[in-house]
């Protein structure tokens, strides 16, 4: 189903430029699972199955769709952190309707309307039954820590859930340490809405600012780049670099691009497009390749930047990559290192072993928050700490 996004009054801005971004087109996209397993053809039972759950589950929506009340109306705000974090308000209403008003650090300043399936909204306020948004407290601003303490952190940005239905408004404001199924609920507030569209780019406003005369080889083009890199949003990426965009980002921010790649995929795209694996950043606090900075990534881009051509002992102040990888406890990518045949000692001064030995145990002195989510652990270094070991040894024969 396509809609209409109707430009209203307002600013229409690109990072500040006054591009204009008129009449996009959305469409409703639907994503299936295969029921399949290991490429086996389901049985007839299976497929029998497959169908009458299809069938109840269409039912089910459409019965949603009829009985969405009239004053229902779903609302998601963010606002602003120590950061360019995307400031923008959106409503969605029983017909269907975004309405979405973009603040600062969005691509799309000002209103915007758009329509959507009533299945969504039926959906979302599912969900919010399922989550028992309505039972959750009003506001969650600190750590609640086991042993009665409170935590508290700074900087971070709010979102403020607002959820109306049947004469029932539940506000709830989201700062830090909300239960995981809230953050779910305003990611899928997004979804529907088509937030991204305005807040960043898909396809279709990519392909709708091109046809608008937009050109991509100046400052706008690198600076979509640089943010499409970042938020590894790899299709536009490479939309953006095939419409001229250039790589090393607009002239107020430069930075080799591979420096901000977080997936494999995306550094293929780069070396494709002609990155150096093995450029390092002008005038920055420090000079370190790409192959330094995976230290905080998936192993695979680590791998990727390997079969580029990255140079294994490369030195920034006389550390390589094991180093920096090694004392982060990431011991994914200090195995890659290793196997491609890395120094373990990492460094001219301190050892990599020493500097993880170190990392470790400041790590199991520390009391773990929910703020630690993803946070290496004593465990990762005690793992890196036997890889090195191992390493040494086989040196030494």
């Amino acid at each position: 189903m396509s809609t209409r996004d109707v430009a209203q009054d307002g600013l229409h801005l690109l990072n500040g430029t006054g591009i204009r971004d008129d009449s996009l087109i959305l469409r409703s996209r639907a994503n299936i699972r295969n029921p399949g397993s290991n490429g086996v053809m389901p049985n007839t039972a299976f497929g029998l199955w497959f169908a009458l759950a299809i069938g109840l589950a269409t039912a089910s929506a459409v019965a949603q769709e009829s009985d969405l009340p009239p004053d229902a109306l779903i609302r998601l705000q963010r606002t602003s952190c120590l950061g360019p974090c995307p400031i923008y308000t959106v409503t969605i209403d029983a017909r269907g309707t975004v309405t979405y008003e973009g603040e600062r650090f969005v691509r799309v300043v000002g209103r915007r309307t758009a329509q959507i399936d009533k299945a969504l909204v039926a959906t979302l306020l599912s969900r919010a039954e399922r989550i028992r948004f309505f039972q959750m407290r009003d506001a969650y601003r600190v750590i609640e820590n086991p042993d009665g303490t409170v935590g508290m952190a700074t900087d971070l940005p709010t979102k403020f859930v607002s959820v109306t239905v049947n004469g029932r408004t539940k506000n709830v404001e989201d700062y830090l340490a909300a239960p995981d199924a809230l953050g779910d609920f305003e990611r899928e507030i997004d979804a529907a809405a088509g937030t991204k569209r305005w807040v960043f780019l898909d396809g279709d406003a990519l392909e709708e600012l091109t046809q608008s005369g937009w050109v991509a080889s100046g400052e706008d083009g690198a600076e979509l780049l640089r943010q499409a890199i970042e938020r590894d949003e790899v299709p536009i990426a490479q939309r953006l670099i095939e419409l001229g965009a250039g790589l090393d980002g607009p002239p107020g921010n430069r930075l080799p691009p591979l420096m901000s790649a977080r997936s494999n995929a995306m550094v293929n795209l780069l070396v494709r497009a002609g990155a150096n694996p093995n450029e390092r950043p002008v005038g920055r606090v420090t000079a370190r390749t790409p192959l330094m900075t995976t230290s905080y990534k998936d192993a695979a881009v680590a791998e990727a930047l390997l079969k580029a051509g990255a140079h294994l002992e490369d030195v920034e102040d006389g550390r390589t990559a094991l180093w920096y990888a090694a004392c982060a406890g990431n011991w994914r990518v200090v195995t890659v290192l290793l196997q491609a045949g890395a120094n373990p000692r990492g460094s001219t001064g301190v050892p990599a072993a020493e500097c993880t030995r170190q990392a470790r145990q400041s790590e199991a002195g520390r009391r773990r928050t929910v703020l630690d989510r993803g946070r290496r652990t004593a465990e990762d270094f005690d793992r890196v700490l036997a890889l090195l070991e191992s390493a040494q040894t086989q040196m030494k024969r």
